[in-house]
């Protein structure tokens, strides 16, 4: 992801989606989905895994 986008990620707040994921954090169900999802990225990362497992978004260019 290219310098600039992070930047103006960092500095763009959408109501809409704040909201969204003030809800969801009370969804068990979604807590422990993020909770997983989070677990695999990292092991994959230490292990060096480049396929398998979740999806690391922060290395998909052009999706967002």
């Amino acid at each position: 992801m290219a310098v600039e986008q992070i930047e103006k990620r960092k500095k763009t707040h959408d109501p809409t989606r704040i909201a969204k994921l003030k809800q969801a954090i009370n969804n068990e169900e979604y807590l422990s989905g993020a909770i997983y999802h989070i677990a695999q990225v990292l092991s994959n990362r230490i292990l060096g895994i480049q396929e398998g497992g979740a999806y690391d978004e922060r290395k998909l260019e052009g999706r967002r």
